[in-house]
C-alpha cells in the first residue's frame, strides 16, 4: 500500500470533518419492562420519553415492547449474551443473584439527601441483594381494605368508622353476609396474590414469615404468624363469611365478585378500583378504602414493588441513571397514579394537590408510607410465593384440622430451600 503527502493530508482532513459528527451521535438506551405493553401506561411512557429526550438531546430511549409472558425469558437471553437493555424492570433479586444487574450504590450515593430521603428504607430493602442496591423502586401496589359503600350502609354499618381490629372486622363481616352474598373472599388460588394477601394478615398481627436474614421460615414457628393464618383462613372454614371455592379464587375472581356485589369488601391494591369500575361502571364512586384491620398499633401494609435497574452489560450506566432519575420525578409519579392507577413508592407525595383531591388515592398513598415491600429479597422467592406457600394455603383450606401441621411442614421445606442458596 502506498501513500503520498497529498492523500495523507486529505485523509486527515476527512477524519477531522467526520469527528464532530461522530461525537454528536446520540447514545441509545434500550428500556424493557413488561408494563410498556399495557394500554393505560402507554400514553404516559411516551410522554416521559419525549420530555426526557427534549431535555437530553444526546440520549435516545428505545422502548422494547415484550409480552408479559416473554419478558423474563427475553431479558435472560439478552443478558447471557451481554446485550441486555440498559434499563430494565425484572425479578430483581434473581437477576442480581445471576449477575445480570449492575449495583447502583455509587450512583445513588452521589444524589442529594432530599432525593434519597424520598424512599423509605423498607422500600429500598426490596431492591437490595447482599447489601448492594440493584434498583430504585418506581411504582407498585399498596394493599388496603376496599369496601362497597352501598352494602355497608344497607347492613346498617357506619362507613365513616370502618373496623380497626379483627373483632370489629368479624362483627362487620357477619352483618355483611347473607344467603346470596358474603363479607369477603379468602384467596387461595394458584398465583402469588394468595401469598401477598396472606402476608398482610401476618404483618397485621405483628408476625413475620421469615427470620431477619431470610434463612429460616417462620409461618408456624412464629406464634403471631400462625395465629394470623388461622384467623384469616378461618373466615372461610369456621366463620362462613367468605365466598365459596377459595382454592380457585385469584385476583380476577375476587374483583369480579366485588363488582357483582357478591362480596362487600376485598383486600387489594389501588389498581383493583379501576378493574372493578371496568367490570361494573355502576360501582364508580361507590367504594371507599380503609387501613387493614390489625391487632397491633401502626401495623404495616404490603406494597408490591417495581424497580428500575441497570443491566450489567449496559455500556452507558450514567446515561441510564439519568433516565431513571427523570422517570422518578414527582411529575411522572403523579401521572402514573392518576392515569394508570399505579401507586407511587416515593413517600413525599401525600401533600400534593393532585393526591389530596382524590380521597381514595390519598388513603392509599398514606398507607404506602408504612408498607413492607414485596417481593421478599431472595432468589428463590418467585417459586416460593407462587407455589410453596400457595400449596400450603390450599391444603389448609381443604383440611383445616391439619392447618398447623401443614404450615410446620412448610417451614421445614422453605428453610431448606432458603439455605440451599
Amino acid at each position: 500500500m502506498t501513500c503520498n503527502v497529498k492523500s495523507l493530508a486529505r485523509a486527515l482532513c476527512l477524519v477531522a470533518i467526520a469527528a464532530p459528527a461522530l461525537a454528536q451521535q446520540p447514545i441509545t438506551l434500550q428500556w424493557q419492562t413488561a408494563n410498556l405493553t399495557e394500554a393505560q401506561y402507554e400514553p404516559i411512557w411516551k410522554q416521559t420519553i419525549a420530555a426526557f429526550e427534549a431535555a437530553n438531546p444526546n440520549i435516545r430511549i428505545q422502548p422494547i415492547l415484550v409480552a408479559r409472558r416473554d419478558h423474563w425469558t427475553k431479558f435472560v437471553a439478552a443478558a447471557q449474551a451481554k446485550q441486555a437493555p440498559c434499563i430494565v424492570s425484572v425479578d430483581l433479586t434473581t437477576a442480581a443473584y445471576d449477575g445480570y444487574l449492575r449495583p447502583l450504590d455509587d450512583l445513588w450515593a452521589k444524589e442529594p439527601a432530599d432525593f434519597r430521603a424520598a424512599w423509605s428504607e423498607d422500600m429500598l430493602a426490596s431492591a437490595r441483594w447482599k447489601g448492594k442496591l440493584y434498583g430504585l423502586p418506581n411504582w407498585g401496589g399498596v394493599y388496603a381494605e376496599i369496601y362497597n359503600r352501598e352494602m355497608v350502609e344497607k347492613a346498617g354499618l357506619d362507613a365513616s368508622s370502618p373496623p380497626k381490629n379483627w373483632s370489629e372486622y368479624l362483627a362487620w363481616s357477619k352483618k355483611l353476609t347473607g344467603p346470596d352474598h358474603w363479607a369477603t373472599a379468602v384467596l387461595g388460588g394458584k398465583t402469588d396474590t394468595t401469598t401477598r394477601v396472606l402476608l398482610t394478615w401476618i404483618y397485621g398481627n405483628g408476625g413475620e414469615p421469615f427470620n431477619a436474614d431470610m434463612t429460616e421460615s417462620t409461618f408456624a414457628k412464629n406464634a403471631r404468624s400462625l395465629e394470623a393464618i388461622k384467623f384469616y383462613l378461618g373466615l372461610f372454614s369456621q366463620e362462613k363469611i367468605a365466598s365459596p371455592s377459595p382454592t380457585t379464587t385469584n385476583y380476577l375472581e375476587q374483583t369480579v365478585l366485588f363488582a357483582q356485589g357478591k362480596i362487600a369488601t376485598m383486600r387489594n391494591a389501588y389498581w383493583a378500583v379501576a378493574k372493578v369500575v371496568g367490570d361494573n361502571p355502576k360501582m364508580d364512586g361507590k367504594m371507599f378504602a380503609a387501613p387493614l384491620p390489625a391487632q397491633i398499633p401502626n401495623a404495616p401494609t404490603l406494597a408490591t414493588v417495581s424497580a428500575h435497574s441497570i443491566s450489567s452489560s449496559c455500556p452507558h450506566p450514567e446515561a441510564a441513571w439519568s433516565f431513571i432519575k427523570f422517570d422518578m420525578d414527582k411529575k411522572w409519579a403523579l401521572e402514573r397514579a392518576l392515569k394508570a392507577n399505579w401507586m407511587p413508592l416515593r413517600r413525599d407525595l401525600g401533600n400534593e394537590p393532585e393526591i389530596k383531591a382524590d380521597p381514595m388515592l390519598a388513603q392509599f398513598v398514606q398507607l404506602g408510607a408504612n408498607a413492607k415491600s414485596y417481593p421478599l429479597p431472595h432468589p428463590a422467592w418467585a417459586d416460593i410465593a407462587a407455589n410453596d406457600i400457595v400449596d400450603a394455603v390450599q391444603k389448609a383450606l381443604l383440611e383445616p384440622a391439619r392447618l398447623e401441621e401443614i404450615f410446620r411442614e412448610l417451614d421445614v421445606k422453605l428453610t431448606k430451600k432458603l439455605k440451599d442458596i
